[in-house]
């Protein structure tokens, strides 16, 4: 056993020949390590994140050219389904008459073009154009390629202009311009521009999808690139159909991409002309992009990108990078180090290239050895303040002798007085006094065997409510499985009762059709040879069984069938509801919590896109402010899908089916957010208004009633409204949603 020594010796001993020495040296050797491992770590963490910033670069470039290309894919098979739309025109014989009619005439300056605008593509004719009955029925019946055209430029963000021009220098493009004659002027012949020789025999023999370099647009849109195709009519040429997509939407909907370490991206073509770039790139290489254009005169000839624009003319490393093909190097320009990525865009054999600034890559590594460097020198004079005050810190450690041994008695009253009401109550082992070191194992070891005792007695008594949980658990679990065991069971029978009704109609509509049979009998009797009060008796039997088994039974059979499955509609509407309860009993379904309201709307029109296009409804949203709200959101989705669904039945069955048109707006009011859904369908007959939200009540054959008067009670439950009205115009329906936004 150690002898104990005093109190003064163990102070004066260890701190005058134990403290100082070492604590010197080793801080020293610190000192010397740090800025080594500094150095070092910098110099090798620069290697490693340039190597990874080329891996993830070279990714990017791969990501974000497969993405526009998969984006010119939509644009290109846009043009397939219109240029089919375009052949299919000029194969007919006459057109079918329009439910829109065009009205033309004649500019001052001799150019012949559209009136008024009627929701469909502007026409231009110039002056020279041979305006014939036949030629003028031609530009007429043309009306009847605008929906697609319209169709296609709404429905992609990236096309700006859908538009046909045709051997006789016809030009129908959409959207519509109201200036066109003068835009064009008298004399534009729109088969001198590259968006119609290069798709003609000469340029395109094979009659491919071609796309252009970027032009500027002559139609007054500015710089844009197209995509076009021949319009064959057999072997003869009746024209090029294109789709454009200006210099402006390819940045900002295909290049604005939030690439790392400030990187930016640009397109350039199989040329090596530049053919869109952000901001960045226009001031890393001096170039204005060309955009839009002041039209001070009208563009009469093809006007492309100047030489400027070319990287391979002027720039001897982006020449050798971009014949070599390689996926990632360095170039040097202004003074400053860059990486680039190129990746080949398949669809137009364009490349995407991406850049980033070496030094922004280095910057982190930069920044951090330059902290490091100030902390090393805060440290070195620390070091030397701390020794300083390190004697006078030494004569006076003496007095805080009390303190030493004040400390663990003062931390054993206070434990003792918590001893059995906090666990793991330990004191530290406090130097080698041996009274003190003694009293603290023994406290140790009475706090140890308490705490063993508190602990098993605690895990007892949880044991035993554990097993009343677990016996309450599994009755309540057991009275869910059986209900919904039950439900399943009874959704079944509906199933097979679906098959029976289907054997009903089928056999109803077999007895229909026996009313041919019975025709056919009569008619033999009536050519027979019978006597004549025999062939009449005969007739009548036989006409009137044919009444009663092809109409009198037939309707009834029908009738009670539409009734049967009225009921086991409704009952498996109320059975699915059991289903999703049961399913969510544990209430996660239920949870509040924020969501975007526009972001939600968006998937909903998404999922009806189909039922849109199959019943040519327009759907416009207004939106400003993204709206998030704090609710229910399967609540609330299904109640507007059914909104939305009511609304494309509406139309359906009202006289602008075919042309149908729902708009949606959110608009933010204070704590409350406005959901407006309006239709121009049948609208609502005044004496169901007010009985609408009621439960089980319809108008639709076939319907629940189920759906309107949910959402009504789960806007009440929530402090929201709804009501419907019909428009001013008696065409359609308006149903406004007062949500509470809840944040």
């Amino acid at each position: 056993m150690q002898k104990n020594i005093s109190l003064k010796s163990l102070i004066y001993k260890s701190y005058l020949s134990s403290a100082l020495v070492p604590v010197f040296a080793i801080e020293l050797v610190l000192l010397l390590l740090y800025f080594g491992v500094t150095f070092f770590i910098s110099q090798k963490s620069q290697d490693i994140l340039l190597d990874e910033a080329k891996l993830a670069l070279n990714e990017i470039a791969s990501r974000e050219a497969g993405h526009i290309d998969m984006l010119f894919s939509e644009v290109k098979r846009d043009m397939a389904i219109l240029k089919r739309d375009h052949e299919r025109f000029f194969t007919l014989n006459e057109c079918s008459s329009q439910k829109v009619k065009a009205e033309f005439g004649r500019h001052k300056n001799g150019a012949l073009y559209k009136l008024v605008d009627n929701g469909g593509s502007s026409i231009y004719a110039p002056k020279d154009f041979d305006a014939t009955p036949k030629n003028l029925k031609k530009i007429e019946c043309s009306e009847f390629i605008d929906p697609l055209m319209k169709s296609i430029v709404d429905t992609n963000p990236i096309i700006t202009q859908a538009y046909i021009n045709t051997y006789d220098k016809i030009n129908r493009l959409y959207p519509f311009m109201s200036d066109a004659a003068t835009q064009y002027g008298a004399e534009l012949d729109a088969t001198s521009y590259n968006f119609y020789y290069l798709a003609d025999a000469n340029y395109n023999p094979k009659r491919k999808d071609v796309w252009t370099s970027a032009y500027l647009d002559p139609a007054g849109q500015g710089w844009m690139i197209s995509i076009i195709a021949p319009i064959y009519n057999g072997n003869f040429l009746e024209g090029v159909s294109g789709l454009d997509v200006t210099i402006d939407s390819l940045i900002k909907n295909v290049l604005s991409l939030d690439i790392p370490w400030s990187g930016s991206a640009f397109l350039i073509d199989k040329d090596g002309t530049i053919i869109a770039m952000p901001k960045r790139i226009e001031e890393l290489f001096s170039i204005k992009e060309l955009k839009g254009h002041t039209y001070t005169s009208t563009i009469s000839t093809t006007i492309e990108k100047p030489k400027e624009f070319n990287l391979l003319k002027n720039s001897k490393e982006m020449e050798s990078f971009f014949k070599k093909a390689t996926p990632i190097d360095k170039f040097t320009i202004k003074g400053a180090n860059y990486i680039i990525s190129q990746k080949i865009i398949p669809q137009t054999n364009w490349r995407l290239m991406v850049v980033v600034d070496e030094f922004i890559i280095y910057r982190p590594i930069m920044e951090f050895k330059s902290q490091a460097q100030i902390i090393g020198y805060v440290v070195i004079a620390l070091m030397i303040f701390f020794y300083l005050i390190f004697f006078i810190y030494l004569m006076r450690k003496s007095n805080a002798i009390s303190e030493y041994i004040a400390k663990p008695i003062n931390e054993l009253s206070t434990l003792t007085s918590n001893l059995g009401t906090k666990p793991n109550t330990q004191l530290r082992e406090t130097g080698n006094i041996e009274e003190i070191y003694k009293l603290v194992q023994n406290f140790n070891t009475l706090s140890n065997e308490l705490d063993d005792r508190t602990n098993a007695y605690i895990e007892s008594q949880m044991r035993e409510k554990m097993k009343e949980k677990e016996a309450l658990s599994a009755y309540r679990e057991g009275l869910l499985e059986s209900a919904g065991g039950y439900l399943h069971n009874v959704g079944n029978s509906l199933a097979i009762l679906d098959s029976k009704l289907f054997v009903l109609k089928s056999s109803a509509s077999s007895l229909q059709k026996s009313e041919l049979g019975f025709n056919k009998v009569i008619e033999m009797v009536q050519n027979s040879h019978a006597k004549g009060e025999e062939k009449v008796s005969m007739e009548v039997f036989l006409e009137a069984f044919k009444e009663a088994l092809s109409d009198d039974i037939t309707s009834e059979i029908l009738d009670v069938v539409d009734g049967i499955e009225r009921v086991k509609n409704h009952a498996s509407e109320m059975i699915k509801d059991q289903q999703d309860r049961l399913a969510n009993r544990d209430g996660s379904e239920n949870y509040v919590y924020s969501f975007s309201l526009n972001k939600m709307l968006s998937e909903l029109i998404e999922d009806y896109s189909l039922e849109f296009f199959r019943f040519n409804i327009s759907i416009k949203v207004h939106e400003n402010d993204e709206v998030v709200v704090q609710i229910m959101k399967y609540r609330l989705q299904s109640g507007v899908a059914n909104v939305i669904k009511n609304a494309i039945e509406s139309i359906s069955l009202s006289k602008n089916s075919g042309n149908g048109i729902i708009d949606i707006t959110i608009k933010r009011e204070k704590n409350m957010v406005l959901l407006i859904v309006q239709d121009n369908g049948c609208g609502v007959a005044r004496d169901d208004i007010d009985k609408i939200f009621g439960f089980g009540y319809t108008t639709k054959k076939g319907g629940s009633g189920f759906g309107l008067h949910t959402l009504n009670n789960f806007l009440n439950s929530i402090g929201g409204t709804i009501n419907i009205t019909n428009n001013e115009s008696e065409n359609g329906a308006t149903l406004m949603m007062e949500i509470p936004i809840n944040e």
